[in-house]
């Protein structure tokens, strides 16, 4: 099946794709068939009414799509998102090829940095790890890192606002239905001077997702319509699992997926014509033996990418993908293989948003050590995606007819002062075994390590200003008195 009907393919001009436009037409008119002739559960009043508005059949909660009505959709979207950071500077265009990379969301477990054992996160682990990705050069955005165990209520409330008290790259953000998507929004506000001014210069992106097989829930598209109708942009990311909530092939989970993002789109172009939309999903294989999703097998590699292809190429809409991330426990050499491979995969394919760098345990645990790591393997790629750039500046032909026969380019001018233009490592080792066993024969995953120590004992804060670093602490001290009161029965064991 691999062989015969889906071969990766790699050229200077167009990059690594998986698909021919003629499959890729072939599956849009297979996920067109399937939204008409099966639909999706739509479960919000709202949506069900501006569904079948918009010429869409409504049997109860399940709505027929007509192709008209998706394909509406797609051309109503933008092509191209721009992100900005905490202080209102441009910072990413979500489009074409270009590959940003950042950390993953809420996991529940960490390593901990000392002890180098799994354990529950706790919000002080949420602030070191925004102090981590922070400090790593090659990380473009940010997302929530750990889930905050010590507010069972406003969990996401608290993981968002470590994200904007403690870094300025832009975000990607998860958050748990309406009120916790109207919270988020008011603390980004705070920061941008306004709602207005958060439309005008999106911060972050909010991600949601429906529950695969073919069922939008009511909190997904609360949190959908919100920020839609506010022009932040927002991701509908599919995640089905080949053989337990996906089919089992790699090509019939791409069509299930895609319609399922499709629908999302439907949405949020209902709610708002004209709203910027992530296209993607994360589609992985579910292990027989372990019941449990690969997160990086070349199965999850390419069913991810082949749909980010499709949405770029087909639909003309910026992009979603994973990377970084791994099945193994720690990170060891089945990480990096994992974690590098899918990095390099989805900088050759050219799917815009990539997220989950730090991953272990197929999402469940986060390890700081593993970001520093993978922070590195994107650094080589973007030195790798420089390429060759011909030109008189670069030839040195000056430099080549002075040196000459058996000469030497040590005392040139030119290797003095460009010399730094080479990519180096904080963490590789380019020495004689000697010397680097003298300097303590340390590992990368040594130098990582202790690399992450380091920002956390001794980093600087990327901190807000104290007036209004004071003003999002009152708003979340408001937030959890309510809830106390409310909900006392969450906070029974507290």
């Amino acid at each position: 099946m691999w062989a015969k009907n889906f071969k990766a393919r790699f050229d200077g001009a167009n990059g690594l794709t998986f698909m021919t436009r003629a499959q890729m037409e072939d599956f849009h008119t297979q996920v067109l068939d399937l939204l008409n002739s099966v639909g999706m559960e739509v479960q919000h009043k709202k949506a069900l009414e501006l569904c079948e508005k918009a010429g869409c059949r409504v049997v109860k909660k399940r709505v027929y799509f007509p192709p008209t009505v998706v394909e509406w959709a797609i051309k109503a979207a933008p092509s191209r998102i721009l992100l900005y950071d905490r202080d209102g500077n441009f910072a990413l265009d979500v489009s074409g090829r270009n590959a940003w990379f950042g950390v993953g969301s809420a996991e529940p477990n960490i390593i901990d940095p000392y002890t180098l054992k799994p354990r529950l996160c706790t919000e002080e682990d949420n602030k070191n790890a925004v102090k981590v990705a922070d400090a790593m050069p090659y990380i473009d955005f940010m997302m929530s890192n750990c889930q905050v165990y010590d507010h069972p209520i406003t969990s996401y409330e608290h993981e968002y606002a470590a994200m904007i008290r403690y870094s300025s790259k832009p975000q990607v953000v998860i958050t748990g239905g309406y009120e916790s998507t109207k919270n988020v929004v008011e603390i980004a506000s705070m920061v941008r001077g306004g709602e207005d001014k958060l439309a005008q210069k999106p911060l972050f992106i909010l991600y949601s997702e429906p529950i695969s097989p073919l069922v939008c829930n009511k909190d997904s598209i609360d949190e959908l319509e919100y920020v839609a109708e506010r022009n932040i942009p927002v991701l509908y990311a599919p995640i089905p699992m080949n053989g337990a909530t996906g089919p089992i092939t790699m090509e019939a989970n791409i069509i299930q997926g895609v319609a399922e993002c499709l629908v999302g789109l439907v949405l949020a172009e209902l709610f708002r014509p004209g709203a910027p939309f992530l296209f993607g999903g994360i589609l992985t294989n579910m292990d027989m033996k372990s019941l449990q999703p690969t997160y990086a097998s070349p199965e999850t590699q390419v069913e991810s990418l082949a749909m980010a292809e499709i949405g770029r190429e087909l639909y003309h809409l910026p992009t979603w993908g994973t990377c970084g991330c791994t099945s193994s426990k720690m990170s060891d050499e089945q990480a990096v293989l994992e974690g590098t491979q899918y990095i390099t995969m989805a900088a050759l394919s050219g799917a815009n948003i990539n997220h989950d760098i730090g991953y272990t345990t197929f999402g469940l645990t986060l390890s700081l050590d593993y970001v520093v790591m993978m922070n590195d393997v994107i650094g080589r790629m973007r030195r790798i995606a420089d390429s060759v750039k011909p030109c008189p500046e670069n030839n040195l032909m000056d430099d080549i007819k002075e040196v000459g026969p058996k000469g030497h380019f040590l005392g040139q001018e030119s290797t003095l002062y460009r010399n730094k233009e080479n990519w180096e490592s904080d963490l590789e080792d380019r020495y004689e075994y000697d010397k680097w066993m003298s300097a303590g024969g340390t590992t990368m995953r040594d130098k990582a390590i202790a690399k992450v120590r380091d920002i956390i004992e001794n980093g600087e804060l990327n901190a807000l200003p104290k007036e209004m670093d004071d003003q999002i602490v009152e708003f979340l001290n408001k937030i959890d008195a309510e809830e106390r009161k409310t909900r006392p029965e969450a906070f029974a064991d507290k």
